[in-house]
């Protein structure tokens, strides 16, 4: 028999791993009781047996002398292996042999790798691949592949409306209603919970989405089931549901939250508002990625880009007889105050000349920071390696050597993907009926690209390395540079350049000068777009161009905007739309000139949004801003607008962790009250008043963040109000 794999996890309770699999004709589970999960011991051989015998007296299976690779780069040692079996044992084991005292200079390998992943090594098999099973699994496919067979999957929208009395559904409110796509189920509580478990049995889909499932609304349908004593409803194919705690974490410079996860036994439940990866990519993107670094599909949506990258370079490495070190702890070769200095850089770029321009052309590298890794060979065990002590593969500036005999692990795992990913967009423009496909899984490519750069200087990263990150940015100076050179020699004046673009000015032909940049530095330079005009603004605090605040009119008739209140998440939707309006009546502009001439429009526009807020005639929903909380209430010690309402929603006996989202109305600024200076949106009860000059104080800036190269600062655009007040 033939299916696909869609999910698979241990069973803690009993010691196995359950693998479900879609046929053709229905869903089949197969349980394989073979599998025992296995970690390795490195020491001193002296110390080895010592080891082994202390082992004993845990409840382990086996324990083995092994040779195994306890390093990238390095020769094979000889290992203690050990399979518990226990499922819940192994972490135990683990620790206790960890904090052992008498033991100097050991390590312990494979301890905290997901179990479905070893299970998919073991046996040649990865998630959404096709198999043949019978008395085992064989994988009939590749993950490779660009294109290959899915499985129809049956899905299904799950909404649920609670009968909330603070504004916010807690497990205390009972069930209002359910939906099942366009399925209403009403009625009693019982009544709702007992049809809404008949129908999903009776659909029996593959994947179930949520809003917020994750976040609550799955954890009060098992609570409100409690409640009414209606055992055995679960959403799953089978009972038991998979949890996991929820937790804050810092991730590039911001403080996120990940909810607890709750994931069925047998389905696949994806919330649509907490998974990153599903609302950048659909579920052909997660589908394809799901094959390539062997995680189930419901194990990804949870994920970041970087564990997905994460765990394909840990798969690459076990194929290649490699352990993966537990709590790594890999230390920064020494370097002088001066090699610091030259090190520790960032990407190259050129100051962008403030103001409108016509004519711009932008040119960018295709994944330059991934391409780099993998033209010049970047990977921990290349960097200055033992066997090439005179290699002729030199980082620019910097005199790192790299390997010239071996191709290291990263320039492996990435030479694939950015291939996969090229192949992608070319798909997409040859076959318009499965664009959309292609489409999602080349975004999510983009992503596992864009964060495999930042895993290289990451400390906990798997395979991270400070000397490779500099090693990247390095290369990437050097070929910016370059590319500059090249530009400046074809006729090009170099109007804004950052890390791997450049913003053009000239008439000489662009495709001649990208051909001449990727041939000698062999990464595709490709022409993003001609601007009709484009602006590129100033910081916010200082006349000096900013790298990432532009906006501008392709030729093609689209707007590109980057750093500007439009494209932030805590703007509300009044910003957006005033925004959106101005940059509409701009498109209309053909050049520098007309673009100049429709600023008074512009500024009409403006004048409407703050006499409609002034008049209090705009709509509250379109006054919610939303602030992601840093830390908990009790760490604040500066009063403001979110402390308020964090406040408020303590008050009313919520708790919002650190990473989550407020979101509240300004009612008074000014205001030292939590109640009185902003109201929490799920509080709203649409009869507010809202402090109509703090928003058109937004108003003002939102414009001016558009038009200030223009003589229209927030402080003239204050005076135009004023006088049209008065």
């Amino acid at each position: 028999m033939r299916g696909w794999i869609i999910d698979c996890y241990p069973d803690y309770e009993h010691d196995c791993i359950v693998i479900w699999i879609k046929t053709n004709k229905g869903i089949e589970r197969l349980v394989d009781r073979s599998f025992l999960p296995k970690f390795y011991i490195w020491a001193p051989e002296e110390q080895l047996m010592d080891l082994a015998d202390n082992l004993t007296m845990f409840d382990v299976r086996e324990i083995t002398l092994e040779k195994k690779k306890t390093w990238l780069g390095e020769l094979e040692k000889l290992t203690l292996g050990v399979t518990v079996n226990n499922y819940k044992s192994l972490n135990q084991i683990a620790r206790m042999v960890n904090g052992w005292g008498n033991y100097r200079d050991y390590n312990l390998f494979n301890v905290d790798l997901r179990f479905e992943q070893r299970y998919f090594l073991n046996h040649d098999l990865f998630p959404m691949g096709l198999v043949e099973f019978d008395k085992e699994l064989r994988s009939i496919d590749s993950p490779y592949r660009l294109d290959y067979p899915i499985p129809k999957l049956k899905t299904v929208n799950l909404k649920i409306n609670a009968k909330t009395q603070k504004g916010i559904p807690t497990f205390e409110d009972p069930i209002r209603s359910a939906y099942l796509d366009d399925i209403i189920i009403d009625g009693s509580e019982e009544g709702i919970l007992t049809e809404l478990d008949s129908l999903v049995r009776k659909i029996d889909p593959d994947v179930v989405y949520s809003c917020d499932g994750d976040g609550f609304y799955m954890r009060y349908l098992a609570k409100r089931a409690e409640m009414n004593d209606l055992k055995g409803f679960d959403l799953g194919r089978e009972s038991g549901g998979r949890l996991s705690k929820g937790k804050s974490y810092f991730t590039y410079g911001r403080i996120l939250y990940k909810p607890p996860a709750h994931k069925l036994r047998g389905r696949i439940h994806i919330d649509t508002n907490s998974s990153f990866m599903f609302a950048e990519s659909g579920i052909h993107g997660l589908i394809d990625l799901s094959r390539l670094c062997g995680i189930p599909v419901q194990d990804l949506s949870r994920l970041s880009p970087g564990s997905a990258i994460s765990a394909m370079q840990v798969n690459e490495a076990m194929r290649t007889g490699h352990l993966v070190l537990w709590k790594k702890n890999l230390p920064e070769m020494f370097k002088t105050a001066r090699k610091l200095i030259v090190c520790d850089r960032g990407g190259f770029i050129y100051e962008p000349s403030v103001g409108v321009h016509d004519g711009i052309i932008e040119v960018d590298f295709t994944s330059l920071y991934p391409s780099i890794m993998v033209r010049h060979n970047i990977s921990p065990e290349t960097m200055m390696c033992d066997c090439c002590p005179n290699s002729s593969r030199i980082v620019p500036e910097i005199g790192y050597k790299i390997c010239e005999k071996h191709i290291g692990l990263i320039p492996h795992v990435l030479d694939p993907i950015i291939k996969r990913r090229i192949a992608f967009k070319r798909l997409m423009k040859e076959d318009d009926r499965r664009r959309e496909i292609y489409e999602q899984r080349s975004r999510i490519l983009k992503w596992v690209l864009v964060t495999c750069f930042g895993y290289t200087g990451y400390r906990n990263a798997r395979f991270g390395r400070i000397e490779c990150h500099e090693a990247i940015t390095a290369y990437g100076r050097e070929i910016l540079l370059k590319a500059s050179e090249i530009a400046e020699r074809h006729g090009f004046h170099i109007v804004h350049g950052i890390v791997d673009s450049l913003w053009l000015e000239g008439d000489t032909n662009p495709e001649e000068f990208c051909s001449e940049v990727t041939s000698v530095t062999g990464i595709p330079l490709q022409i993003e777009g001609r601007y009709r005009w484009i602006v590129f603004l100033p910081t916010i605090t200082t006349d000096v161009g900013a790298l990432n605040r532009y906006y501008g009119l392709f030729d093609s008739g689209e707007m590109k905007v980057r750093g500007i209140a439009l494209r932030k998440s805590d703007t509300p939707q009044v910003i957006r739309d005033l925004q959106n309006d101005i940059l509409k009546v701009l498109s209309k502009a053909r050049n520098s000139d007309e673009f100049e001439e429709t600023i008074p429009v512009a500024l009409d526009i403006m004048d409407i949004y703050a006499k409609s807020l002034l008049d209090r005639s705009t709509p509250l929903e379109k006054l919610i801003i939303t602030k992601r909380v840093s830390k908990e209430l009790s760490d604040y010690r500066q009063w403001n607008d979110s402390v308020a309402a964090l406040k408020q929603l303590s008050c009313k006996g919520f708790n919002v962790q650190p990473g989550e989202v407020v979101e509240y109305v300004i009612c008074d600024g000014g205001s030292r009250s939590a109640s009185g200076r902003v109201k929490v949106a799920q509080f709203l009860e649409g009869n507010e008043l809202y402090d109509a000059d703090k928003y058109v104080e937004q108003v003002l800036r939102a414009t001016a963040d558009l038009f200030s190269p223009f003589g229209w600062n927030f402080t003239s655009l204050r005076d135009r109000i004023s006088n049209k007040k008065a």
